[in-house]
Protein backbone atom coordinates (compact mmCIF):
# COMPACT_ATOMS: atom_id res chain seq x y z
CA UNK A 1 0.00 0.00 0.00
CA UNK A 2 1.57 3.29 -1.08
CA UNK A 3 0.85 6.82 0.01
CA UNK A 4 0.51 5.90 3.69
CA UNK A 5 2.49 6.08 6.92
CA UNK A 6 2.12 4.19 10.20
CA UNK A 7 -0.05 6.05 12.68
CA UNK A 8 2.95 6.10 15.04
CA UNK A 9 4.17 9.06 12.97
CA UNK A 10 1.70 11.18 14.95
CA UNK A 11 2.93 10.00 18.34
CA UNK A 12 2.46 12.90 20.77
CA UNK A 13 0.38 14.97 18.33
CA UNK A 14 -2.81 15.15 20.43
CA UNK A 15 -1.10 16.23 23.66
CA UNK A 16 1.19 18.75 21.96
CA UNK A 17 -1.67 20.35 20.02
CA UNK A 18 -3.73 20.71 23.17
CA UNK A 19 -0.83 22.29 25.07
CA UNK A 20 -0.48 24.82 22.27
CA UNK A 21 -4.14 25.84 22.62
CA UNK A 22 -5.83 24.09 19.68
CA UNK A 23 -8.38 21.27 19.53
CA UNK A 24 -6.71 18.20 17.97
CA UNK A 25 -9.94 16.27 17.32
CA UNK A 26 -11.34 19.05 15.16
CA UNK A 27 -8.09 19.32 13.20
CA UNK A 28 -7.87 15.55 12.72
CA UNK A 29 -11.45 15.37 11.43
CA UNK A 30 -10.78 18.22 9.01
CA UNK A 31 -8.16 16.00 7.35
CA UNK A 32 -10.19 12.80 7.36
CA UNK A 33 -8.54 11.35 10.48
CA UNK A 34 -9.93 10.34 13.87
CA UNK A 35 -8.21 10.09 17.27
CA UNK A 36 -9.09 6.38 17.16
CA UNK A 37 -6.91 6.02 14.05
CA UNK A 38 -3.88 6.92 16.18
CA UNK A 39 -4.41 4.40 18.96
CA UNK A 40 -2.78 1.52 17.08
CA UNK A 41 0.78 2.45 15.95
CA UNK A 42 0.71 0.13 12.93
CA UNK A 43 -2.51 1.58 11.49
CA UNK A 44 -1.81 2.91 7.96
CA UNK A 45 -3.03 6.47 7.51
CA UNK A 46 -2.79 8.67 4.39
CA UNK A 47 0.56 10.46 4.26
CA UNK A 48 -0.89 13.44 2.38
CA UNK A 49 -3.42 13.87 5.19
CA UNK A 50 -0.59 13.85 7.74
CA UNK A 51 1.37 16.46 5.75
CA UNK A 52 -1.60 18.81 5.43
CA UNK A 53 -2.62 18.19 9.06
CA UNK A 54 0.79 19.32 10.32
CA UNK A 55 0.71 22.41 8.13
CA UNK A 56 -2.82 23.26 9.30
CA UNK A 57 -1.91 22.66 12.95
CA UNK A 58 1.10 24.95 12.71
CA UNK A 59 -1.23 27.72 11.54
CA UNK A 60 -3.97 26.93 14.09
CA UNK A 61 -1.52 26.99 17.01
CA UNK A 62 0.51 29.93 15.72
CA UNK A 63 3.53 27.67 16.06
CA UNK A 64 5.63 27.76 12.87
CA UNK A 65 8.09 25.21 14.28
CA UNK A 66 5.34 22.65 15.00
CA UNK A 67 7.11 19.89 13.04
CA UNK A 68 10.28 20.30 15.09
CA UNK A 69 8.32 20.44 18.33
CA UNK A 70 6.49 17.24 17.45
CA UNK A 71 9.84 15.55 16.77
CA UNK A 72 10.92 16.72 20.22
CA UNK A 73 7.94 14.88 21.72
CA UNK A 74 8.66 11.60 19.98
CA UNK A 75 10.89 8.64 20.80
CA UNK A 76 12.70 6.23 18.45
CA UNK A 77 9.88 3.76 19.17
CA UNK A 78 7.92 5.70 16.52
CA UNK A 79 9.59 3.27 14.09
CA UNK A 80 8.45 0.14 15.95
CA UNK A 81 10.50 -3.00 15.28
CA UNK A 82 12.74 -1.04 12.93
CA UNK A 83 13.86 1.11 15.88
CA UNK A 84 14.90 -2.01 17.80
CA UNK A 85 16.96 -3.18 14.83
CA UNK A 86 18.63 0.22 14.33
CA UNK A 87 19.43 0.71 18.01
CA UNK A 88 21.20 -2.66 18.00
CA UNK A 89 23.23 -2.16 14.84
CA UNK A 90 27.00 -2.66 15.28
CA UNK A 91 28.02 0.55 13.46
CA UNK A 92 26.48 3.79 12.25
CA UNK A 93 27.08 2.66 8.67
CA UNK A 94 25.13 -0.56 9.29
CA UNK A 95 22.28 1.33 10.94
CA UNK A 96 21.93 3.66 7.95
CA UNK A 97 22.03 0.72 5.55
CA UNK A 98 19.28 -0.98 7.54
CA UNK A 99 17.19 2.20 7.56
CA UNK A 100 17.62 2.51 3.80
CA UNK A 101 16.43 -1.07 3.23
CA UNK A 102 13.56 -1.14 5.69
CA UNK A 103 12.23 2.40 6.24
CA UNK A 104 9.50 1.67 3.68
CA UNK A 105 7.87 -0.46 6.41
CA UNK A 106 7.10 2.81 8.21
CA UNK A 107 6.07 4.52 4.97
CA UNK A 108 6.63 3.45 1.36
CA UNK A 109 7.10 7.14 0.51
CA UNK A 110 10.06 7.67 2.88
CA UNK A 111 13.62 7.09 1.76
CA UNK A 112 17.01 7.36 3.44
CA UNK A 113 20.11 7.50 1.27
CA UNK A 114 23.73 7.54 2.42
CA UNK A 115 26.35 9.54 0.51
CA UNK A 116 29.76 8.68 1.95
CA UNK A 117 31.03 11.75 0.13
CA UNK A 118 28.67 14.67 0.58
CA UNK A 119 28.02 16.49 -2.71
CA UNK A 120 27.61 19.72 -0.71
CA UNK A 121 30.37 19.66 1.92
CA UNK A 122 33.94 18.55 1.34
CA UNK A 123 35.21 15.82 3.63
CA UNK A 124 31.73 15.03 4.95
CA UNK A 125 29.22 12.22 4.56
CA UNK A 126 25.52 12.92 4.34
CA UNK A 127 22.34 11.11 5.28
CA UNK A 128 19.65 12.27 2.87
CA UNK A 129 15.99 12.01 3.69
CA UNK A 130 13.37 12.17 0.96
CA UNK A 131 9.58 12.11 0.93
CA UNK A 132 7.83 11.20 -2.31
CA UNK A 133 4.59 13.15 -2.39
CA UNK A 134 2.84 14.88 -5.24
CA UNK A 135 3.92 18.35 -6.27
CA UNK A 136 1.92 20.94 -4.39
CA UNK A 137 1.52 18.95 -1.16
CA UNK A 138 2.77 21.13 1.72
CA UNK A 139 5.63 19.13 3.20
CA UNK A 140 7.68 21.66 5.18
CA UNK A 141 6.31 20.65 8.59
CA UNK A 142 6.52 16.96 7.67
CA UNK A 143 10.12 17.25 6.52
CA UNK A 144 11.09 19.24 9.62
CA UNK A 145 9.52 16.58 11.83
CA UNK A 146 11.06 13.63 10.00
CA UNK A 147 14.56 15.10 9.94
CA UNK A 148 14.14 16.04 13.60
CA UNK A 149 13.21 12.43 14.38
CA UNK A 150 16.22 11.20 12.41
CA UNK A 151 18.55 13.44 14.39
CA UNK A 152 17.10 12.31 17.72
CA UNK A 153 17.49 8.68 16.64
CA UNK A 154 21.15 9.28 15.72
CA UNK A 155 21.72 10.77 19.17
CA UNK A 156 20.20 7.73 20.88
CA UNK A 157 22.01 5.19 18.71
CA UNK A 158 25.42 6.83 19.15
CA UNK A 159 24.85 7.92 22.77
CA UNK A 160 25.52 11.50 21.67
CA UNK A 161 28.94 10.64 20.25
CA UNK A 162 28.10 11.73 16.70
CA UNK A 163 26.83 15.21 15.94
CA UNK A 164 26.15 16.87 12.57
CA UNK A 165 28.50 19.53 11.29
CA UNK A 166 25.73 20.85 9.03
CA UNK A 167 22.06 20.33 8.25
CA UNK A 168 20.31 21.04 4.94
CA UNK A 169 16.63 21.67 4.33
CA UNK A 170 14.88 22.15 0.97
CA UNK A 171 12.73 25.08 2.12
CA UNK A 172 13.03 28.45 3.80
CA UNK A 173 12.89 28.58 7.62
CA UNK A 174 9.40 28.83 9.03
CA UNK A 175 10.34 29.76 12.57
CA UNK A 176 13.61 31.62 12.20
CA UNK A 177 17.00 30.10 11.44
CA UNK A 178 18.08 30.24 15.09
CA UNK A 179 15.25 27.90 16.14
CA UNK A 180 16.54 25.29 13.71
CA UNK A 181 20.16 25.81 14.74
CA UNK A 182 19.32 25.27 18.41
CA UNK A 183 17.33 22.13 17.65
CA UNK A 184 20.03 20.46 15.55
CA UNK A 185 23.03 22.02 17.31
CA UNK A 186 24.64 22.81 13.95
CA UNK A 187 24.48 25.36 11.12
CA UNK A 188 21.37 24.86 9.00
CA UNK A 189 21.40 25.67 5.29
CA UNK A 190 18.01 26.34 3.69
CA UNK A 191 16.77 26.11 0.11
CA UNK A 192 19.04 23.15 -0.63
CA UNK A 193 18.27 20.27 -3.01
CA UNK A 194 17.43 17.89 -0.17
CA UNK A 195 16.94 17.41 3.56
CA UNK A 196 20.04 15.95 5.11
CA UNK A 197 22.33 15.54 8.09
CA UNK A 198 26.03 15.94 7.34
CA UNK A 199 28.68 14.24 9.49
CA UNK A 200 32.43 13.66 9.45
CA UNK A 201 32.94 10.65 7.21
CA UNK A 202 34.85 8.78 9.94
CA UNK A 203 31.72 8.90 12.09
CA UNK A 204 30.06 6.30 9.87
CA UNK A 205 32.43 3.64 11.21
CA UNK A 206 31.71 4.49 14.83
CA UNK A 207 31.45 1.29 16.88
CA UNK A 208 28.06 1.16 18.60
CA UNK A 209 28.82 -1.79 20.89
CA UNK A 210 27.54 -2.96 23.25
CA UNK A 211 24.50 -4.10 21.32
CA UNK A 212 22.04 -6.96 21.72
CA UNK A 213 22.39 -9.16 18.60
CA UNK A 214 19.47 -11.32 19.68
CA UNK A 215 17.12 -8.34 19.83
CA UNK A 216 18.38 -7.11 16.48
CA UNK A 217 17.79 -10.51 14.86
CA UNK A 218 14.34 -10.83 16.41
CA UNK A 219 13.35 -7.42 15.04
CA UNK A 220 14.80 -8.28 11.62
CA UNK A 221 12.90 -11.60 11.59
CA UNK A 222 9.67 -9.81 12.55
CA UNK A 223 10.05 -7.34 9.68
CA UNK A 224 11.22 -9.94 7.15
CA UNK A 225 8.27 -12.22 7.86
CA UNK A 226 5.93 -9.32 7.11
CA UNK A 227 7.59 -7.79 4.06
CA UNK A 228 11.28 -8.52 3.55
CA UNK A 229 13.84 -5.92 2.45
CA UNK A 230 13.37 -3.63 -0.52
CA UNK A 231 16.17 -3.30 -3.05
CA UNK A 232 16.23 0.09 -4.81
CA UNK A 233 15.40 -0.16 -8.50
CA UNK A 234 17.59 1.48 -11.12
CA UNK A 235 14.99 4.22 -11.52
CA UNK A 236 15.26 4.85 -7.74
CA UNK A 237 19.05 5.09 -8.03
CA UNK A 238 18.77 7.48 -10.97
CA UNK A 239 16.35 9.67 -9.00
CA UNK A 240 18.69 9.68 -5.99
CA UNK A 241 21.64 10.70 -8.19
CA UNK A 242 19.62 13.50 -9.79
CA UNK A 243 18.64 14.88 -6.38
CA UNK A 244 22.16 14.58 -4.96
CA UNK A 245 23.77 16.44 -7.87
CA UNK A 246 21.06 19.05 -8.38
CA UNK A 247 22.69 22.44 -8.87
CA UNK A 248 26.13 20.93 -9.38
CA UNK A 249 25.42 19.07 -12.63
CA UNK A 250 22.93 19.63 -15.43
CA UNK A 251 21.40 16.23 -14.82
CA UNK A 252 22.15 14.80 -18.24
CA UNK A 253 21.90 11.13 -19.05
CA UNK A 254 25.65 10.98 -19.60
CA UNK A 255 26.44 12.53 -16.21
CA UNK A 256 24.09 10.26 -14.29
CA UNK A 257 25.20 7.15 -16.18
CA UNK A 258 28.81 7.98 -15.32
CA UNK A 259 27.94 8.35 -11.62
CA UNK A 260 26.27 4.93 -11.71
CA UNK A 261 29.18 3.38 -13.64
CA UNK A 262 26.97 2.54 -16.62
CA UNK A 263 27.09 3.34 -20.32
CA UNK A 264 24.23 5.72 -21.25
CA UNK A 265 22.73 3.15 -23.62
CA UNK A 266 22.89 0.48 -20.90
CA UNK A 267 21.22 2.88 -18.49
CA UNK A 268 18.41 3.58 -20.91
CA UNK A 269 17.91 -0.08 -21.77
CA UNK A 270 17.67 -1.13 -18.10
CA UNK A 271 15.26 1.69 -17.37
CA UNK A 272 13.11 0.54 -20.28
CA UNK A 273 13.11 -2.95 -18.72
CA UNK A 274 11.58 -1.29 -15.64
CA UNK A 275 8.94 0.36 -17.81
CA UNK A 276 10.33 3.88 -17.77
CA UNK A 277 12.97 6.12 -19.37
CA UNK A 278 15.68 8.44 -18.12
CA UNK A 279 13.72 11.42 -19.39
CA UNK A 280 10.61 10.35 -17.46
CA UNK A 281 12.52 9.89 -14.20
CA UNK A 282 14.37 13.19 -14.61
CA UNK A 283 11.17 15.04 -15.45
CA UNK A 284 9.43 13.79 -12.29
CA UNK A 285 12.40 14.59 -10.02
CA UNK A 286 12.73 18.09 -11.42
CA UNK A 287 8.97 18.68 -11.37
CA UNK A 288 8.84 17.94 -7.63
CA UNK A 289 11.95 20.06 -7.03
CA UNK A 290 10.53 22.99 -9.00
CA UNK A 291 7.30 22.82 -7.01
CA UNK A 292 9.23 22.85 -3.73
CA UNK A 293 11.63 25.63 -4.73
CA UNK A 294 8.83 27.85 -5.99
CA UNK A 295 6.23 27.18 -3.30
CA UNK A 296 8.42 26.77 -0.22
CA UNK A 297 11.49 28.96 -0.72
CA UNK A 298 12.24 32.53 -1.71
CA UNK A 299 15.19 31.56 -3.92
CA UNK A 300 15.39 33.94 -6.92
CA UNK A 301 13.89 32.46 -10.07
CA UNK A 302 17.18 32.63 -11.93
CA UNK A 303 18.78 30.46 -9.23
CA UNK A 304 15.90 27.99 -9.37
CA UNK A 305 16.41 27.70 -13.12
CA UNK A 306 20.13 27.11 -12.63
CA UNK A 307 19.56 24.46 -9.93
CA UNK A 308 17.31 22.57 -12.33
CA UNK A 309 19.90 22.64 -15.08
CA UNK A 310 18.31 25.33 -17.26
CA UNK A 311 20.65 27.86 -18.81
CA UNK A 312 17.86 30.42 -19.16
CA UNK A 313 14.92 31.38 -16.95
CA UNK A 314 12.62 31.16 -19.96
CA UNK A 315 13.26 27.39 -20.08
CA UNK A 316 12.03 27.12 -16.48
CA UNK A 317 8.91 29.09 -17.43
CA UNK A 318 8.16 26.70 -20.31
CA UNK A 319 8.67 23.67 -18.06
CA UNK A 320 6.36 25.09 -15.39
CA UNK A 321 3.65 25.77 -17.96
CA UNK A 322 3.92 22.14 -19.05
CA UNK A 323 4.02 20.75 -15.50
CA UNK A 324 1.60 23.03 -13.68
CA UNK A 325 -0.17 25.12 -16.35
CA UNK A 326 1.24 28.19 -14.60
CA UNK A 327 4.34 30.37 -14.65
CA UNK A 328 6.95 30.23 -11.87
CA UNK A 329 5.78 33.64 -10.63
CA UNK A 330 2.16 32.46 -10.48
CA UNK A 331 3.12 29.35 -8.53
CA UNK A 332 5.01 31.43 -5.99
CA UNK A 333 2.16 33.92 -5.63
CA UNK A 334 -0.45 31.15 -5.32
CA UNK A 335 1.53 29.54 -2.49
CA UNK A 336 0.76 32.61 -0.37
CA UNK A 337 2.81 34.02 2.47
CA UNK A 338 4.75 31.69 4.75
CA UNK A 339 3.98 31.39 8.42
CA UNK A 340 5.82 34.18 10.14
CA UNK A 341 7.91 33.76 13.25
CA UNK A 342 6.26 34.52 16.57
Amino acid sequence: MTGVVRAAALQGYVDLTRRLGAEPRRLLRRHGLRPHDLTEPDNPIPLTAVATLLQDTAAATGCPDFGLRLAGEQTPQVLGALAVMLMNSPTVDRAIADASRYLFVHSPEYEVVLDRTSPLFSGRASIRFEIRLGAGTPVRQLIDGCLGDAWRLVRVITQDRLRPVAVTLPHTPLAGAEVYRRFFGAPVHFGQPYAGLHFPEAGLDLDLAPVAPQLRQAALDHISIRVGPRTPSLSDRVAHALVATMGAHRGTKGEIASLLALHPRTLQRRLQDEGTTFETVRDEVYRRAASRFLRETDIPLAQVAGALGYSEQSALTRACRRWFSATPKQLREDAGPSLSCT
